[in-house]
């Protein structure tokens, strides 16, 4: 961990914590790190940098969200300092940051309160392994198997969409082009050619009832599908509307055509599910 500490308030500037948020977080940094705290913070410390996530450890860690949340609060001099030793862009290192915010922002829309049900999530922006650059995030992983063309063992950029707005082409565009030189630059021990998504945008469903113009149709048709859909009842619906429930759907709004078709699909019975594709990663 770093020996030089931020203000709490230039963390909050790195993390993007809205002010409804604050009190909560200020409320975690009173006082002395917390026992179960310092079990994360160890954890984090030792998966930053690492090009594998860890598995589960001897002794577990916190089921509870408190002490991730306060362990990522008290990490952030550890990242930055990491990522300005990478010279990685101050900026990059915001935006990529800014996800806590966003993720807590969404906890409070979605269950009226502070909170992260989310944090795990974080995890990976918290060991160096994922970098928004422009509209879009890039994890850095290993996949299992099952993309064509990826032998096992090498390096792909995942593709995570943040809440932040539209999937226009042009923002889209300048994400991609951004991501090679990125990584190549700052991770040139992890050769990166191609970059895969899995998402519920990629339902071969979703582009096919939405106008081929739309920016939603566009982004499934950058990418060639692979592998088998797999159900996942309650996606469509969580990102759509920020709402796990699946009662009183009818009572959601329908005032989008995404909206409508997502709605329109369950009414008739039908399920949405996770799509896989990739796509070269251009250089």
């Amino acid at each position: 961990m770093p020996h030089t500490a931020l203000s709490t308030e230039l963390t909050f500037d790195y993390l993007g914590v809205a002010a409804e948020d604050r009190a909560g977080c200020l409320a975690l940094l009173e006082g002395d790190t917390s026992p179960e705290a310092a079990v994360v913070l160890d954890f984090l410390d030792s998966q930053l940098g690492a090009p594998v996530p860890a598995g589960e450890r001897s002794g577990g860690l916190p089921t509870a969200e408190g002490p991730w949340l306060e362990a990522m609060l008290r990490f952030v001099p550890a990242l930055q300092h990491w990522h300005a030793e990478r010279d990685i862009p101050d900026a990059v290192t915001r935006d990529t940051l800014a996800d806590f915010g966003r993720n807590l922002a969404i906890n409070r829309r979605v269950h009226g309160h502070f909170g992260m049900d989310t944090y795990k999530w974080l995890t990976h922006h918290f060991a160096g392994r994922i970098f928004q650059l422009g509209r879009l995030q890039f994890l850095l992983h290993q996949p299992a198997a099952g993309i064509p063309g990826v032998a096992p063992g090498e390096w792909v950029a995942g593709i995570h969409i943040p809440e932040d707005g539209g999937l226009g082409v042009q923002a889209v565009a300048g994400s991609l082009a951004a991501a090679g030189p990125f990584l190549a630059t700052h991770f040139p021990d992890r050769p990166v050619a191609v970059a895969n998504c899995e998402s519920w945008l990629l339902d071969p469903y979703l582009a096919a009832h939405l106008a081929p113009e739309s920016n939603i149709a566009r982004f499934a048709g950058l990418f060639t599908p692979y592998g088998t859909p797999r159900d996942e009842p309650s996606d469509a619906v969580y990102f759509t509307f920020r709402t796990r429930s699946m009662e009183n759907l009818a009572a959601l709004p329908r005032t989008t055509a995404l909206q409508q078709v997502v709605l329109d699909r369950i009414d008739a019975g039908g399920t949405w599910q996770l799509g896989f594709g990739y796509m070269p990663l251009p250089h």
